[in-house]
């Protein structure tokens, strides 16, 4: 027979006690209490769906003879009853469990109770949602916390400070028990690798005894992932990590690379959140507002020291420039046979090109113009040791005879490097009116003559200096004569192109010592300085520039 009992809980106030509840526990409580009235002396079980494995769990039984038990999982089988006493507790389309009773009741009960697990389940759900947002209002303000820290930390300038307090940040958030923060060696290129830079919480001998699988270097073989949160497998393996180097306590890693607008800056890992797998991965969407954060900032970071260097490196590169230009001659040697004027740029802040004037005790003038391979400082460098060497000698040997004694000298210092000189060693004589000339592998030395009006280009056939040490080098000599002009060049001004790709060549020069042989020599330097700028359209050009002009008297 159907089982009928008085209604001392169908009050509309009685049933809303449901929503008042805070707690699912209490809110089973509630239930439980007014099921006992309801159904006196019936036993009955409340069962609620579990969405892991389609299986229900009991969250509580009442009558002495329920052969069901709170908390175990069960399935229909176990209490078999017909459906219609088996209460379904649904929230609009979705099933969240049954009432299942050991009796068959009368329609009114059942509509009854039916009323009651709409209200149930209604509850239920509201609870379940209101926990989820209180959750997540909980995870967003302690997240928009920790990025506002985030922020403030772009004031900070000292770069430890800054990974240490980044790394407390993301362990803040999911209250991780331990982490580990690794920064690229160079920002933005992941080939350069990763170093440790902070730990939280574990020891850094037990982070670098970390190998990964296959031989691959750990945490390195993470960063091209996205952020996830690994969860030690069966049989020991974690994120990667040989199974044996896995410590037991080790259960859980957040991995959260840092990026910033595709710019790599490192990774951060995060050991044993306290949250399960399904939380973690709630909050890996704000940890990774916080990974771009801190990319971001270590990007900054990089960039600062990077313009701190570069200021430093412009700083002492405008030095070694003004002290290459003080190794220029200052003036020109004091003699009434000659008139002298030169130039030297060069393509960056130093150069490899040399040029200088050395007057001997009898009175002749020893003129040089040389130029290393390649330019910049290790051009310099070489340059200023040769310089050294030819100031030491020119005065004492011809120029072929130096030619010799230097290339020994630039052999033994470039070695294997490949480097080498070129040089236009000239010596003259204000008293014979004559000059001796020794080119290295140089560019021809231009002579205008005065009595022919024609431009001659005179080279000797010597191989660069530093090439062979036992090299031998031949010596051109000749007579000069008042109105004639000498003009020494490095390939710098004959190489020089413009926008066209084409080059301004020696004949282009020689047209214009012709057109300008009746000036002094500071005027036929500033021609051709002039001339070069107009063609290429530039102050500097790709190669450093020296130009050197003698006009005699």
């Amino acid at each position: 027979m159907a089982t009928t009992v008085d209604n001392p809980w169908a009050e509309a106030a009685a049933i809303a006690e449901l929503h008042a509840c805070r707690t699912q526990d209490e809110l089973e409580r509630e239930l439980e209490n007014g099921l006992l009235q309801l159904l006196p002396g019936i036993d009955a079980a409340l069962c609620l769906a579990d969405d892991n494995d389609g299986s229900q769990k009991v969250a509580f039984t009442i009558g002495a003879n329920c052969p069901l038990r709170s908390a175990e999982r069960v399935s229909g089988s176990q209490w078999p009853l017909p459906p219609s006493q088996c209460l379904p507790i649904r929230y609009r389309s979705h099933v969240l469990g049954e009432l299942r009773v050991g009796t068959a009741l009368a329609p009114a009960t059942r509509h009854l109770l039916a009323e009651v697990l709409v209200h149930y389940g209604t509850a239920l759900v509201n609870l379940v949602l209101n926990s989820e947002t209180r959750q997540s209002t909980d995870n967003y303000c302690a997240s928009l916390s920790a990025l506002e820290e985030g922020i403030v930390l772009f004031q900070e300038e000292d770069p430890a400070a800054v990974t240490a307090r980044l790394l407390a940040l993301a362990s803040s958030m999911v209250q991780a028990t331990a982490g580990a923060l690794y920064v690229l060696r160079e920002v933005g290129n992941p080939s350069s690798g990763l170093q440790l830079e902070q730990a939280l919480g574990i020891p850094e001998s037990l982070l670098h005894s970390f190998r990964g699988v296959d031989g691959h270097d750990w945490p390195d073989m993470l960063l091209r992932h996205q952020a996830q949160v690994a969860v030690r497998t069966e049989t020991g393996a974690l994120a990667g990590l040989v199974a044996e180097c896995v410590p037991p306590i080790l259960q859980q890693l957040v991995v959260l690379p840092l990026r910033y607008h595709g710019v790599e800056a490192g990774i951060c890992l995060l050991f044993n959140p306290d949250a399960d797998a399904t939380q973690s991965r709630d909050h890996l969407s704000r940890l990774q507002s916080l990974g771009q954060l801190a990319a971001a900032l270590l990007h900054r970071l990089r960039l600062e020291a990077q313009n701190a260097n570069n200021h430093t490196i412009e700083r002492e590169l405008q030095i070694a420039e003004t002290i290459q230009k003080r190794l220029l001659p200052s003036s020109a040697p004091a003699t009434p046979a000659f008139d002298f004027a030169w130039s030297t740029i060069a393509a960056k802040n130093i150069g490899g090109d040399y040029l200088d004037l050395v007057r001997t005790e009898p009175g002749e003038i020893c003129a040089v113009i040389a130029d290393a391979s390649g330019h910049g400082i290790n051009s310099a460098l070489l340059m200023s040791s040769f310089r050294s060497n030819y100031r030491g000698n020119a005065a004492f040997l011809e120029p072929n005879q130096l030619a010799r004694k230097l290339n020994v000298e630039v052999a033994n210092e470039v070695g294997p490097t490949g480097m080498f000189i070129t040089a236009a060693m000239l010596r003259l004589d204000p008293v014979a009116r004559a000059l001796s000339l020794c080119s290295a592998g140089h560019c021809p030395l231009m002579i205008w003559r005065a009595a022919t009006g024609r431009v001659e280009e005179v080279s000797t056939d010597g191989p660069p200096l530093g090439f062979l040490e036992d090299a031998e080098f031949t010596q051109f000599r000749s007579p000069v004569a008042p109105g004639d002009v000498l003009m020494l060049y490095t390939d710098g001004i004959t190489e020089a192109a413009n926008a066209e790709l084409e080059m301004f060549g020696p004949e282009r020069l020689a047209a214009l010592l012709r057109q300008r042989s009746g000036s002094d020599a500071a005027t036929i330097l500033a021609a051709a300085k002039r001339s070069l700028v107009e063609f290429t359209g530039r102050e500097r050009h790709d190669d450093d520039v020296s130009l050197l002009v003698i006009k005699v008297r």
